[in-house]
This record gives C-alpha cells, sequence and structure tokens, in this order.
C-alpha cells in the first residue's frame, strides 16, 4: 500500500499534533502547575519568614514582660493563703487578724471559721470577727485588713450600738476573706 503525498502530510501534521498535544498536556502544563505552586509557597515561606522575624524582633520586650509577669505571680502567691487545706487556710487568716487587732487595740471577742467558696482556680476561705470597738479604733482595724499583705476583703461588715444614748462603743459583726489555690485532688 503506497501512501499519497497528501496522505503523508495529514498523517505527519496528525503525528505533529499528536506531539504537540502531548507535549503541553504532559510537559507544559505540570511546568506551569509546578511553578505557581512553588510561587504560592515561596510568598506562603515569605510570610512566614516575616512573621519569624517580627517576634524575634520582640523577643526583648516580650523578656520584659515574662519578667513583670513573673514578679506579679510571685507577688500574687505571697498574698494568698498558706495551708493546704481551706482550714489550715482559715488558721491563716486568723493569725493575720490576731496580729492586727493587736496593733489597732481590739479584743476579739469571737472568731468563727465559715465554709469555703470555690471560684475559678480559686478558694475563699472566709472567718467570722465579732468584737467591741469605737469608730477610730475600728476604722483603723479595716484599713489594715485592706492594706495587709494578704489578699483580704470584707464581704459582710455589720455595726450595731451598744448604748443608743451614748453611741461610743459600737459592736462590730464582719466577715473577713481570704484566698488560696484550689486544693489538690489527690
Amino acid at each position: 500500500m503506497k501512501i499519497s503525498p497528501r496522505d503523508k502530510k495529514f498523517i505527519i501534521a496528525g503525528v505533529g499534533a499528536l506531539g504537540l498535544f502531548v507535549f503541553i498536556k504532559f510537559i507544559v502544563f505540570p511546568a506551569i502547575d509546578s511553578f505557581s505552586r512553588q510561587r504560592e509557597d515561596l510568598a506562603f515561606k515569605e510570610k512566614a519568614v516575616e512573621k519569624y522575624s517580627r517576634i524575634i524582633s520582640k523577643q526583648g520586650e516580650l523578656q520584659k514582660k515574662l519578667k513583670l509577669l513573673k514578679k506579679d505571680e510571685i507577688k500574687l502567691n505571697n498574698s494568698l493563703l498558706k495551708g493546704e487545706t481551706a482550714s489550715l487556710s482559715a488558721a491563716d487568716i486568723q493569725k493575720s487578724i490576731d496580729r492586727i487587732a493587736t496593733s489597732s487595740t481590739i479584743e476579739i471577742q469571737s472568731v468563727k471559721i465559715m465554709d469555703s467558696d470555690k471560684r475559678g482556680e480559686f478558694v475563699t476561705v472566709p472567718i467570722q470577727v465579732r468584737f467591741t470597738s469605737d469608730l477610730t479604733r475600728m476604722k483603723n482595724f479595716i484599713y489594715s485588713i485592706e492594706t495587709s499583705q494578704k489578699l483580704l476583703t470584707i464581704p459582710k461588715l455589720k455595726i450595731s450600738v451598744r448604748n443608743r444614748r451614748d453611741p461610743k462603743e459600737i459592736i462590730v459583726t464582719m466577715v473577713v476573706s481570704g484566698y488560696m489555690k484550689k486544693e489538690a485532688k489527690g
């Protein structure tokens, strides 16, 4: 079978078109996809390098903030009550209150340990204190509680007058609360 020159041209054109299709489909398009993926990877990596460079440039500032946070943590831990349990922490509050009462020349008449309450990562440990005083000594007592090294609050305060005709002496019943870290579960 003899192929005519016209058919030869068609066959050559068909083989050329098929070769061009294979070349474009399996070489050019994958090369373009690979190039665009590399460009996207490069852009992503440039952004990551930029981000990490900013973080590294802020390292000194972050170290200072970390030191301040550690100091604040130490200060907070020092202001919390000592003791493994709420009852031991209540004893720590009592010691603090007794010391403050002595410095304020107040004689505590009764102390009652109340139920503790969990609040987030902390436990509130309240005690109820009752004493008789005048307004000046009571003011000094409350001021000393609020400015003590321990973190103490006064959530309840009840004041009544002993003698209505001579209201110099007052009977004070207050709840003083301190805070401790949650008891370890073991």
